[in-house]
């Protein structure tokens, strides 16, 4: 694996000399690292200044998968969790940067107390027989603030910052995984119930053929082993037909909880969506967006490297947890019995700094680094990782992308041959150059084209889902 970790050796000079971890993103000086530019994809149709849009998923031309989409963005309980998460991180991270703020506290206390002996006559000068009692009322008022000397208080504001942006990019995959599962989803639906309603024909050409080889076996014109091969691929449509069916039941439920519906009670959008529908255009001219700036659209890249700076400054926190701690303290108040609490003599109060050094942890602070810097270590091996992932699965998407429309561009080619060739059986039936059986072989590899460019179209637009996904295009300009 080639190492990265050059690129990011300033952020951790920057930590040593200042209080909080506020190192830059390091996605720039990773792209000059790692080549982003993705050239063996540079066949495809891409332009460097393609306007992205966050609804990446029009140009398939599906109104219904628009109005499907929108009530999926809406009633997913998966994105409503991230979102939520993102919520509880914007809240910490407020709290964090309140934490260096000063602190006051209202006290009060009523209570009766009687003193013990020893207490009142440490040495016994005087024999008493019983301290006397006490009921006293307690009134303070307490203000501390400690002093951010060596900047753990703005180190941990950073690092809640960074855990902040984590969470923004995990609700930013979410949403992204839920369009492109979503979309995936609705074209196996449409596929399915295409691919089904063509197994209907299919099976019809069989029976006809079945019956057509039962009476040439009957006046002894064929032989019985085409009969049975004829009973054979029957049989093996019926199976074919209903494992479509069974496959269009599964999909429906996935989309009813992509959509935050029960599967088995589905509203009436869902329900319509029983009913066949062509397959989404395939996008032929949409442009695919360009790989500048390729890792700054990833939410998963942007996440690891917020890890990789929060890590960092849990360092600096292990490091510095030793170092004295600086407090200003001032508390006032009264303490006295009811009846005395307004004289002048009731008056206490206490002002002044606090200084607290720990110098004895019996090694507690040698292991809190050692399991930070070991966290750090992870966080750099995560983050590496991901760069090389998402380049990876971009190359990877892009070169599928265009394997796939090849492939159905050809599929459409044979299924154009093979319509050709079924007009021209056809057409030599009429004429009585050839028997019925001609015919319907011909139909059915007119069917066979069909169902391939059925498939293969549906694997082309699973293609484009994964490029979009990869290339971060669902993201706004």
């Amino acid at each position: 694996m080639l190492s990265i970790r050059p690129h990011l050796f300033a952020s951790v000079l920057l930590l040593g000399g200042c209080a909080a971890v506020e190192a830059p993103s390091q996605l720039p000086s990773l792209q000059t690292r790692h080549d982003s530019r993705l050239p063996g994809a540079a066949e495809l149709p891409r332009t460097a200044d393609s306007q992205l849009v966050s609804a990446w998923w029009l140009p398939l031309q599906d109104p219904q998968l628009n109005a499907l989409m929108q009530k999926a963005v809406a009633r997913n309980l998966e994105l409503k969790a991230a979102l939520a998460t993102v919520q509880e991180a914007r809240a910490m991270a407020g709290l964090a940067r309140r934490e260096g703020g000063p602190q006051g506290s209202l006290g009060l206390s009523a209570q009766a107390q009687r003193l013990s002996i020893p207490e009142v006559n440490p040495y016994g000068l005087e024999p008493l027989v019983r301290p006397p009692e006490q009921r006293l009322i307690g009134l303070s008022q307490s203000l501390s603030w400690e002093l951010d000397l060596f900047g753990r208080v703005a180190t941990a504001q950073a690092v809640a910052e960074r855990e902040l942006d984590m969470a923004n990019s995990d609700a930013q995959a979410a949403q992204a995984l839920l369009q492109a599962e979503l979309v995936s989803r609705y074209v196996q639906l449409r596929a399915s119930q295409q691919l089904e309603a063509l197994s209907a024909q299919q099976l019809a050409v069989a029976e006809l053929r079945r019956q057509q080889l039962q009476a040439r076996l009957t006046a002894g014109l064929a032989d019985a082993r085409e009969l049975r091969a004829a009973e054979a691929e029957q049989a093996l449509r019926r199976a074919e037909r209903a494992g479509l069916q069974a496959q269009t039941l599964r999909i429906l439920a996935v989309i009813a909880l992509l959509c935050g519906e029960a599967p088995a009670t589905p509203d009436a959008d869902l329900a319509a969506l029983r009913h066949p529908q062509a397959l989404p255009a395939l996008p032929l001219e949409q442009t695919l967006p360009s790989s500048d700036g390729l890792l700054q659209r990833l939410p998963q890249v942007a996440r690891a490297d917020a890890a990789l700076r929060a890590s960092l400054g849990q360092v600096v926190l292990a490091e510095r947890a030793h170092l004295p701690r600086l407090s200003l303290a001032a508390t006032v108040g009264l303490n006295e019995s009811a009846s005395r609490l307004g004289q002048a003599g009731a008056m206490r109060y206490a002002l002044g700094p606090a200084l607290q050094w720990d110098w004895l942890d019996a090694g507690r602070r040698q292991a809190r680094e050692a399991a930070a810097r070991a966290g750090s270590e992870r966080a750099w091996a995560q983050f590496e990782h991901t760069v090389l992932q998402a380049l990876a699965e971009a190359e990877s998407s892009l070169r599928g992308w265009s394997a796939q429309l090849n492939g159905w561009q050809d599929a459409q080619m044979a299924e154009r041959a093979a319509a050709e060739a079924e007009r021209y059986a056809r057409e030599r039936h009429k004429a009585g150059l050839e028997p019925r059986l001609q015919t319907l072989a011909a139909e059915a590899q007119r069917l066979d084209a069909r169902q391939r460019s059925l498939s293969q179209q549906a694997q082309a637009l699973q293609a484009f889902v994964q490029v979009q996904l990869a290339l971060g295009a669902w993201q706004p300009a």
